[in-house]
Order: C-alpha cells, then sequence, then structure tokens
C-alpha cells in the first residue's frame, strides 16, 4: 500500500488513530505498516465487534456427550503399532506459547520438566518420536507449530540441541498467524508507531497452514493417513499413540478426542458435549456456572468428560477443511497484558495495559467432521500440563505425574512392582520392540537414577 492507501484503507475502517507517528517514519517503516494492516479488513473488524461486544459467544444447547469409549484395547494398540510401523502416522505438536507464566522467558517447550535428567519438553518429545520411529524401523514425521512469538527461539534451540537427533527430513516447523488486539471500545492498538499491536490467532488454523505450508502434500506423499496433534506443555501426551491411531482406524472417523475424567467442577477444562447431533468441546470459560458446577445424583459432575486437546485427525478430513471456504472458525475472545502505544496528556507512551485477545481453537473443527469419536484415558497415563508457577498444574505436579508415569511403565513391562525411589525411564520404554519387552520381562530394576 502507497500512503494514501494507507489512509484510505483506515479511514474506512474508523482506526485512523492508527497513524499516530505515522508521519515522521521512515520510507521503509511506512511500507511495513501498510503492508501488515492490509492484511486486516471490515469483515474481521465487525467478527471483533460483535464478539466483544456480546462479550460471551451465542450458547446452542447442549447435553453430556453419551457416545464414548474407554481406552484400554489390546487389538487397537497392536493395530495402532502395525499402523505406525506402516509409516501412517504423524505428529503436530502445537507450542506457539512463552513460558511468561512460569517465569520463563522463551518458548514454554524449552523449560526443563524430567525429574531425573531435567530434560525440556522439547527434548521430551523429541526423543519419544525418535523411539518410536526406531520400533517402526523408519522415521516418522513430527512437526511443531510456532508462533511469531518463539519462533526463531524454537528453531535456534532445537538447531543448538542437534534437533535431539531427528533427521531434519522428517522434522518440520511452520508458524501460526497473529490477529490484532483491540481496546475496550473495539478500536485497533498500536504496538508502537507503523507497529500494529497484534497477538497469536490460537490453534484453530494448525491443520489449515499444515495444508498451505505444503507439509501435507509431503506427508500424504509418504503415506501418512492420521496426523496426532498434542499440545506442548502436557509432557504425558504421547506423540505415536498407537491405541488412540488403532481406534481411529477402526471407527473410521474424520476424527478422535482423546479425553480424560474431568477432576471436579471447579477445574479449568473445557468439556466435550453433544449439540444438535454433533460431538463439540465447550470452552471452560465460556460454560455458564449452572452448567460448570452441575452435579449427577452420585456428586460426580454432569459434565464429567474433559477435553485435553489431543486429537487425531484423518488426513481426507485436513484436506476437506483446509480447501472448504465455509470452514470459517469462531472467535474466542481473552483478557491479556500487552506493551501498547498510549496517548497521555504528556504525549504517547508505550506500556503495558490491558487488551482484548481474539483466537481460535482447533476443537472448533469437529462440527465440520462427519463422524468424531471420543476416547477417555485414565488421567494419570495422558494428562499432567505444565500451567502455573506454582500449585496444581506446576512442575512439581508435573514431575510427581512423570515418575508415577515411569513407575507404571516399567511395572507393565516386567510385571513386577516398581520400587518407591525415584527414577526415570529413556523413552525406548514407551515403545519397547519385542526385544526389549523381552529383556525386562521379570527383571529388577537396577539401582541407577536414570534407566536406558
Amino acid at each position: 500500500m502507497n500512503e494514501d492507501a494507507v489512509l484510505s484503507h483506515l479511514a474506512q475502517l474508523r482506526q485512523k488513530h492508527l497513524l499516530a507517528g505515522y508521519e515522521r517514519l521512515p520510507q521503509e517503516k511506512k511500507t511495513q505498516f501498510g503492508q501488515q494492516v492490509r492484511k486486516y479488513d471490515r469483515t474481521l473488524l465487525k467478527r471483533q465487534h460483535d464478539l466483544l461486544f456480546s462479550k460471551t459467544s451465542p450458547q446452542h444447547p447442549f447435553e453430556p456427550v453419551q457416545n464414548y469409549s474407554r481406552a484400554g484395547s489390546d487389538a487397537d494398540r497392536a493395530l495402532g503399532v502395525e499402523l505406525v510401523r506402516q509409516g501412517k502416522v504423524a505428529c503436530l505438536i502445537l507450542a506457539g506459547g512463552q513460558g511468561s507464566r512460569l517465569g520463563v522467558n522463551g518458548p514454554k517447550g524449552a523449560v526443563s520438566v524430567s525429574p531425573i535428567k531435567g530434560k525440556s519438553l522439547f527434548q521430551l518429545f523429541s526423543e519419544r518420536s525418535r523411539s518410536a520411529s526406531l520400533r517402526a524401523g523408519r522415521p516418522l514425521h513430527l512437526a511443531i507449530m510456532t508462533s511469531p512469538l518463539n519462533h526463531d527461539a524454537t528453531k535456534e534451540f532445537f538447531e543448538a540441541h542437534r534437533n535431539f537427533n531427528l533427521p531434519s527430513s522428517h522434522l518440520h516447523f511452520f508458524e501460526q498467524s497473529v490477529l490484532p488486539f483491540c481496546d475496550d471500545r473495539g478500536n485497533w492498538l498500536l504496538e508502537r508507531p507503523g507497529k500494529l499491536a497484534e497477538g497469536p490467532d490460537g490453534n484453530g488454523n494448525a491443520l489449515h497452514l499444515l495444508y498451505r505450508t505444503g507439509l501435507y502434500d509431503q506427508w500424504r506423499a509418504d503415506g501418512v493417513e492420521y496426523v496426532n496433534v498434542i499440545l506442548v506443555d502436557n509432557p504425558l501426551a504421547d506423540p505415536f499413540d498407537a491405541e488412540l491411531i488403532g481406534f481411529h482406524c477402526c471407527k473410521q472417523a474424520d476424527a478422535i478426542v482423546k479425553t480424560v475424567p474431568r477432576a471436579s467442577a471447579n477445574e479449568k477444562m473445557g468439556v466435550v458435549v453433544s449439540r444438535e447431533g454433533k460431538t463439540c468441546v465447550v470452552e471452560y470459560s465460556e460454560l455458564s456456572d449452572a452448567d460448570r458446577l452441575a452435579l449427577n445424583s452420585d456428586g460426580t459432575p454432569r459434565f464429567s468428560i474433559a477435553n485435553t486437546s489431543l486429537f487425531s485427525f484423518h488426513t481426507d478430513f485436513i484436506k476437506q477443511i483446509a480447501t472448504d471456504p465455509e470452514c470459517v472458525l469462531p472467535l474466542h475472545l481473552a483478557r491479556k497484558q500487552a506493551p501498547v502505544l498510549l496517548g497521555t496528556a504528556q504525549g504517547s507512551c508505550i506500556e503495558l495495559a490491558k487488551v482484548w485477545k481474539y483466537e481460535t481453537f482447533i476443537f472448533d473443527l469437529l462440527p465440520f467432521a462427519r463422524r468424531v469419536e471420543v476416547l477417555l484415558y485414565p488421567r494419570d497415563l495422558s494428562y499432567a500440563p505444565l500451567k502455573n508457577a506454582s500449585g496444581e498444574k506446576s512442575l512439581q505436579t508435573v514431575q510427581e505425574a512423570l515418575l508415577a508415569f515411569d513407575r507404571h511403565i516399567y511395572s507393565t513391562l516386567s510385571g513386577l512392582p516398581s520400587p518407591p525411589t525415584p527414577f526415570e525411564l529413556h523413552p525406548s520404554f514407551y515403545y519397547p520392540t519385542p526385544d526389549l519387552a523381552a529383556q525386562w520381562k521379570g527383571k529388577e530394576l537396577p539401582s541407577v537414577a536414570y534407566v536406558e
């Protein structure tokens, strides 16, 4: 956009306040600002206004989901192992967040979490992917969706660790998009003169981006049929979950939602529901108090199936939604702090201020699916997110969960009770080859903290 076009565009949007300081910018900065604002139009602004001034999304009536299966099928697991061996499975890690809530400056995936070795979340998932690849006898595809906040830092972290021995041909990175913040009047904001204040737009478009970046075509050419989606902050997430994939194949579904029982009515987790015949997720912040606190006669939460943001999607469904112009996901609203340019009586200054952030969520793809199935897992085997610096869902609870998980894995392999002392297993134990399983059957754990 030239200068006249920038002025006209912002005038049409009634956002001329964004021109503060524009006239003093060098031409290069003016050009960059024009490129930034041209991405956004009246349609987006109207969607943001509609959501902001209604404050809540309109909710159609929904009921607790009734049709779900419980994990624990050896047949599904065996089928999934074979599908992974055939190279039909890839993993996408959603890793756009920063570790700011944890007091860490950098990508959340770089936070050290394992109790003995202090491995980062990225290292845990990379080593698990490598172990799954070794059991499969072939490299498996792993993609990481970053955000503009951490893309460069994430790639540099992997480069510094030599990609954790993952082959570069099967390790991929791409960035999620951004959306402009709004103030309480629904106006866009400047981060500084000539720079619109924006934030990552959530994980809702992850599969669209997978398709648009060309990764989808590469994966399909390599035979991938199932994409396992996990969040980087959940170290119990399995990047190549054999039972999930086997279940997906048997059900011939578009998507599988991997869930856990809701711990309590006050837990801040979205719930899986049935709405107008479709399986959906309602975000915790958008649940009414009546629905959030509703109990069954036995005292358990009425909405008892919690969303973990763990999914398996069929590649046919990914292509369907990525090429469908009608697949427009709803926006969700969040309050956050961000550095913005504020006007004062003494002039303008950049300060941290509360703004409205707009995001899309991947679970809103579910209503576009022909068939969605729900698989309920034991919580202690699949869900232990790192959210807070202390207390609930903190590093302490994560490490406790990892220790308990390794005890479970050892006991399952060996048939022996697990010792009470802390230890950490190499990820190859999570994807045991027949030889490894035979080697550890009936074998006592050596008196070492880290078991290779």
